[in-house]
């Protein structure tokens, strides 16, 4: 997932308003965020599994329904226009006015989507104004990341601007530029959306050219400084995962392209040599909030931690680090309960307190039991390595153990020599799906496939593979060292060939470490641009099942998403805790407790999180369920 730095082009203006019109979409190369299961094709149908949110298909188990401080003021059932239904139809929530705005996932298929329009005016009664639905383009989808601000300050535009991130169907890619990117609306009147920008953002690729269509972008947040009277928005560029983008948005039609360059890890040093399982680190999320005279970025850098950046002056060069965090040396939900492991890593999103005093992070993580390879002979005997699971195929779990000699077998496109115990695969020339058939009907009783020569020979894949025996992927690094080759090391194994035969012995295993769960911290943030502070972990919190193995099957999804801190109340939180319901925190320096929970008859499945105020004043808090639509809470704790 590391990456180096690469001097890129940039292309300072990109373009306004283009046609929603598509013609189909072709199949084509597809990627992924790096934490969602992807990775990018070497070819069109190679088999990158759709990982993100797989867990959302189906009818799952739940825990108990519970409602402790916490009522139900309303709630609305989404329309799919597709017909196919609403499981996992739903992703991300936030209101302005009278209105709120849920984002059209890919599933249950990925047709349809963009942003469905809820009237609110009456929370008691919220409905969906079906009329006014925001579509993207075919081959396209919308997740993790809207939001609405009101522009008054723009000799440009004048009223209220909705952005929506776009992402690439799996195994789609759009004709011509409509695809990935960001997109603009005027929904000053919310029942009649007007596009102003369409698909726009960084269209710089990795190996220095220009693409004809914007990077993906996974999550986005925007902000208008006040100082300098400009709106800008910063981006979750999927293709350069590592980067942070940021776009001046003062003319909405007419998007510009005003840093391309912040690698927090290249840049700042934000990753961390311990422990070795933190090798993931890439931009997840971010919020922006004024503090003093300056504006700081909050960065949420998967196992990078959770960063503070100055961004008053976001141009390259200018922006500062203000503070990171660190992971400790072992998981402290984990070691509460007796059990000492590394930390899993994956900052994924966080908010600061009112009083920018505090801040909450969710560490999102939907496998409660770690994957732990470890090779046994050679020269490298005694290393660990990383191996991830293909989508269909026999898990490694508490009662699967993969382990002695390993056979290369090379890209195991035609039929391979009869042989035992594990095959090693190279990447490569067939699909991962082929690959398996070969080497089952040689008669192995496992799989590994390892990364092909390539610049992001590091990088993970999740692959779209079925089948009845363990089946994983590594990087290079890995896959080289597990054949013995002499000398390679993290630097040369993008560029070192693969021997013609080689293979030592392994174990590959998986140990119970619980779902993501929430980390408390109180920062420091001096007032004055440029100046730097610090941040300091208080507490963890976590819902008690999501750490007894009791529960890591057949009740969804225990992981936290998403917190929304209370505007006006710096001891107040919310948590949507995916099926684990919405969850409601006190915070201090004493630490973090929970102080009320919602989950409804049936089970909920709760993605995003907002708090919202009415035209009285009155506030609720908004979640959006992934198999529903909306809930409107009202806490009376």
């Amino acid at each position: 997932m590391r990456r180096q730095r690469k001097q890129r082009a940039r292309r300072l203006a990109v373009l306004g308003a283009v046609t929603l019109a598509l013609s189909a979409a072709v199949t084509g190369s597809s990627s992924a965020h790096p934490e969602h299961g992807g990775g990018r094709e070497d070819f069109p149908g190679e088999g990158i599994a759709d990982g993100l949110y797989k867990q959302h298909d189906g009818d799952e188990g739940h825990l108990p329904a519970v409602s402790r401080n916490v009522s139900v003021v309303g709630k609305a059932k989404v329309t799919n226009p597709s017909g196919a239904g609403n499981t996992g139809r739903v992703a991300d929530v936030t209101a302005f006015g009278d209105y709120a705005y849920l984002t059209a996932f890919r599933e249950p298929t990925c047709e349809s989507t963009g942003v469905h329009v809820m009237d609110i005016s009456d929370p008691t009664k919220p409905a969906e104004v079906t009329s006014a639905f925001i579509p993207t383009s075919d081959g396209s989808y919308v997740g993790e990341g809207i939001q609405v601000e009101h522009i008054d300050d723009s000799p440009f535009f004048h009223g209220d601007l909705l952005i929506h991130q776009n992402e690439t169907c799996p195994g789609e890619t759009p004709p011509g530029a409509n695809s990935g990117g960001i997109s603009l609306w005027d929904v000053t009147d919310p029942r009649s959306p007007k596009p102003l920008a369409m698909h726009v953002g960084d269209f710089t690729n990795t190996a220095g050219g220009l693409d004809p269509a914007p990077n993906q972008v996974h999550s986005m947040r925007m902000w208008t400084n006040v100082f300098d009277k400009k709106t800008y928005v910063a981006l979750v560029d999927d293709e350069e995962g590592t980067d942070v983008d940021i776009l001046d948005i003062t003319d909405p039609r007419n998007p510009v392209l005003v840093n391309d360059g912040l690698d927090l890890g290249a840049v700042f040093g934000v990753d961390q040599p311990s422990p070795a399982s933190l090798t993931s680190v890439f931009s997840h999320d971010m919020m922006i909030a004024k503090v003093g005279r300056r504006y700081v970025m909050n960065v949420n850098y998967w196992d990078g931690g959770y960063v503070l950046l100055d961004v008053t002056d976001p141009r390259p060069g200018k922006v500062s680090l203000v503070a990171e965090s660190d992971y400790a040396a072992l998981d402290e939900e984990r070691l509460a309960r007796g059990q000492e492991i590394a930390p899993e890593g994956n900052s994924h999103q966080s908010e600061l307190s009112p009083n920018r005093k505090f801040m909450i992070g969710t560490d999102e993580d939907f496998s409660p039991y770690r994957v732990t390879a470890k090779i046994d002979s050679g020269p490298y005997a005694g290393q660990e390595y990383n191996a991830t699971s293909a989508a269909d195929t026999k898990p490694i779990d508490e009662n699967t153990t993969v382990s002695g000699d390993t056979t290369y077998v090379g890209q195991a496109c035609e039929a391979v020599p009869p042989g035992t115990g594990t095959a090693l695969v190279e990447r490569g020339v067939c699909t991962f799906q082929v690959k398996l058939d070969n080497i089952i009907a040689a008669g192995y009783t496992a799989g590994i496939v390892f990364q092909n020569v390539r610049s992001d020979c590091q990088g993970g894949s999740t692959m779209a593979a079925a089948g009845a025996i363990p089946y994983v992927f590594v990087n290079r690094y890995a896959g080289l060292r597990l054949l013995g080759v002499p000398g390679v090391t993290e630097a040369n194994a993008c560029t070192t060939p693969t021997p013609a035969a080689g293979g030592e012995s392994t174990t590959i295993k998986s140990v119970f470490d619980g779902w993501g769960y929430v980390r408390l911290f109180g920062t420091d943030i001096p007032t004055r641009p440029g100046t730097t502070g610090s941040i300091r972990q208080i507490d963890t919190y976590s819902v008690p099942e999501a750490q007894d193995p009791v529960y890591a099957r057949g009740f969804g999804d225990l992981s936290v998403h998403e917190v929304a801190m209370d505007p006006e109340n710096n001891k107040l939180a919310y948590l949507s805790y995916y099926a684990a319901g919405l969850r409601v925190v006190e915070y201090g320096r004493n630490g973090i407790r929970e102080v009320g929970a919602f989950i409804d008859e049936g089970g909920n499945n709760f993605w995003g999180v907002e708090v919202w105020k009415d035209e009285t004043g009155e506030q609720y808090v908004l979640a959006s369920d992934r198999d529903f639509g909306l809930y409107i809470f009202h806490y009376g704790g």
